[in-house]
């Protein structure tokens, strides 16, 4: 659920029959003509017409928190999956902007108020509809017709601290793909930098040294029998 340009199922999968759903029709298009789904549907999801009790695993890697309806977007899910079959919710924590450098450096100067005002507008931006903490995530889910199995929290500060660092030299990438439709033209030249930016990630990691799990949950739900 919110397949992107494919990326993610060229590396995550390889034999498995894979579908995306996407309501960006652009995006899908990318997804598309990249080969990683046996098929795409663009749509919104929560009005999409799936197959009935077809699916065994649906994933929403931080695709959830931006639908507006998110139970019509969970009854949809729920419908798709065979009995038994499994969701699998990447979503973020309430408080997952508060560990920014930058919202704790302006904690820091100008207190409270001004963070929580700087935290709001990063989650404007990113157009998060829905922020929770971990019971927030399972009364969410409960309201739905899926049922949840485990609720565990993933990713740490320090990542954070390195999706933070990356976010302006990655925008060299986000206009190259708004122009001629991929991340880098020059695969060859991305291996050659990737060991470099392998060792810029690790260290920004390791600046924080905070390994507790701040910034998003696995939310594991499944459809009831």
């Amino acid at each position: 659920m919110g397949c992107g340009d494919g990326l993610f199922a060229r590396i995550a999968f390889d034999a498995e029959e894979v579908w995306g759903i996407d309501i960006d029709g652009q995006e899908g298009r990318w997804a598309q003509a990249s080969r990683a789904y046996t098929q795409i549907v663009l749509a919104d999801i929560t009005r999409a017409k799936l197959p009935s009790a077809f699916f065994r695993t649906c994933i929403a890697n931080c695709s959830l928190e931006h639908v507006p309806d998110i139970k019509a977007a969970l009854t949809v899910i729920h419908d798709s999956l065979v009995p038994g079959g499994k969701a699998l919710l990447f979503v973020p924590n309430r408080d997952w902007a508060s560990k920014f450098m930058t919202v704790r450096a302006v904690r820091a100067a100008f207190g409270e108020g001004a963070a929580k005002f700087l935290q709001d507008g990063i989650d404007e931006f990113f157009k998060h509809h829905h922020l929770y903490d971990e019971a927030g995530w399972r009364e969410t889910v409960e309201k739905s017709p899926l049922r949840v199995v485990d609720i565990r929290p993933v990713l740490s500060t320090s990542t954070t601290m390195a999706f933070e660092t990356f976010l302006i030299p990655s925008l060299a990438g986000w206009l190259n793909k708004k122009l001629t439709t991929r991340w880098t033209n020059f695969p060859g030249v991305r291996r050659a930098y990737a060991p470099l930016a392998y060792a810029l990630a690790k260290a920004a990691l390791d600046v924080s040294g905070s390994p507790e799990k701040t910034a998003e949950f696995l939310v594991v739900a499944e459809r009831r029998a």
